[in-house]
């Protein structure tokens, strides 16, 4: 459940529909026809929240200086344990560099209980506590080196609560006020004061956060084991609609389940709401394995029992059945070296504002094109100044692909890394030109307005 942009963590997930923007148009007739609700997926005793709706409306004027972008199931749970040894040959070159090449090293197809067995080891527990929020909950994370980092969601080790504030700070200036009223609802965002990793051999390990991104629900976690098992890395970009998928965490409290299905859906473009009221699109991968609360931050497996996706939420409602999302692999994987390296993602930035060119705005400016972004503001010594883009510019393709709002605008930069040169088409009256940009890094800290 989401409510009031903060995450909700229920005991008893009950998924709630969405109210249809209100903004008009063939994109709010859309996004009201699909009435659909999904939430991102965290442990049996809470962890769930965001819903994400295809093609939301977003707010009239946006940024794109800081990065953007985190129902019920017939599948059965199958109930496995971890093996009681894994042989030395298993081992690979699984370091973060090897990883980060995301170059599969095998290409036998395995049955559904070897991909099990081999990733079983690379799978687990994750507890987190949220004392000043008075939550605990559990979900999963990957082994992701020998040295002890794992990978998990962002929404697995923070959370936003509601809060009962006294605006009455001063109990002299109205006593009665003070102690029988002003309060109001104050919505905070606090990460884990605690997190425990419980690996397959029931081993328990308490973890630091070494970073966390909200706009792409990935956290990295850390402890002080070495000798792990990481899990096999498998290339996204390889996927094709039908591929084998298998899920394995640990959902509803069950212990350690695997869940099989297919690739159901490729690319999927979803907008995912964060704390802070703003909003982030987001890519992902749709599979019909079973995705249940506890399944966050665990692997999506192919058929060779490499890692593919890491599983983050679900669509849920009344008619809506086992679809389920999760992070591409390989769109995920320069993000965890960032988070392991710096502690934040190394976001590109254009430094402008923008806004969608709606039917309305096209009439009032009297704009060329029907479809994508009039910038409102440029930053003075950012890169997009210094290109030469100014105060009423209308982008509307980039790297040569056209873009039909501040979404596709957003995706299309953070496809890129800060130092690399994006091409960014400009409608004119006479004809559309090209200019390249050289893109900014934002600040480790950015926020709406950077």
């Amino acid at each position: 459940m989401y409510e009031n942009n903060n995450y909700t963590y229920t005991a008893n997930y009950s998924p709630e529909e969405p109210e249809p923007p209100k903004n008009g148009g063939k994109k709010a007739a859309k996004a009201a026809a699909l009435v659909l609700s999904a939430a991102l997926v965290g442990g049996a005793s809470g962890f769930g929240g965001s819903y994400i709706a295809n093609n939301m409306q977003q707010p009239a004027e946006q940024t794109i200086s800081e990065n953007a972008q985190a129902g019920s199931d017939d599948n059965a749970a199958v109930q496995t344990e971890a093996p009681a040894d894994q042989a030395s040959s298993d081992k690979e070159d699984t370091s973060l560099g090897n990883l980060l090449n995301i170059d599969s090293k095998n290409s036998e197809e395995l049955t559904d209980s070897e991909i099990i067995k081999r990733a079983t080891p690379s799978v687990v527990l994750i507890s987190s506590t949220f004392t000043e929020a008075g939550q605990k909950g559990t979900a999963t994370g990957i082994v992701l080196s020998e040295d002890g980092y794992i990978i998990t969601n962002c929404h697995v080790i923070q959370t936003t609560y509601e809060d009962l504030v006294n605006t009455n700070a001063n109990p002299f200036s109205n006593p009665f006020s003070f102690f029988g009223g002003g309060y109001e609802v104050e919505s905070k965002t606090v990460k884990a004061d605690k997190v425990v990793v419980t690996m397959s051999d029931d081993s328990e390990h308490e973890a630091e956060i070494i970073g966390f991104d909200e706009s792409t629900d990935l956290a990295i976690l850390k402890i002080d084991v070495e000798g792990l098992i990481p899990a096999a890395i498998g290339n996204s970009d390889d996927l094709a609609l039908g591929d084998k998928a298998i899920t394995l965490g640990y959902p509803l409290g069950l212990g350690l389940s695997a869940s099989g299905g297919m690739i159901a859906g490729l690319d999927k473009e979803l907008t995912t709401e964060l704390s802070n009221g703003g909003t982030a699109p987001i890519t992902l991968i749709q599979t019909d394995a079973a995705i249940n609360n506890g399944n966050s931050g665990g692997p999506l497996l192919n058929s060779k029992g490499e890692v593919v996706g890491i599983t983050s939420s679900k669509i849920g409602g009344a008619n809506v059945d086992s679809v389920g999302f999760a992070i591409p692999i390989t769109d995920a994987m320069p993000i965890l070296d960032d988070l392991m390296n710096k502690g934040y993602v190394s976001t590109p930035k254009m430094g402008i504002t923008g806004t969608d060119i709606s039917s309305v705005v096209q009439r009032y400016y009297n704009l060329p094109v029907s479809s994508g972004v009039m910038v409102v503001s440029v930053e003075a010594d950012s890169c997009a100044a210094a290109a030469g883009i100014a105060e009423g510019d209308v982008i509307v393709a980039v790297d040569g692909k056209e873009i039909d709002g501040m979404d596709g605008l957003v995706a299309a930069k953070n496809r890129h890394k800060p130092g690399e040169t994006m091409t960014v088409t400009l409608a004119r009256s006479d004809g559309n030109i090209d200019i390249d940009i050289v893109l900014d890094e934002s600040p480790e800290e950015a926020d709406d307005n950077s």
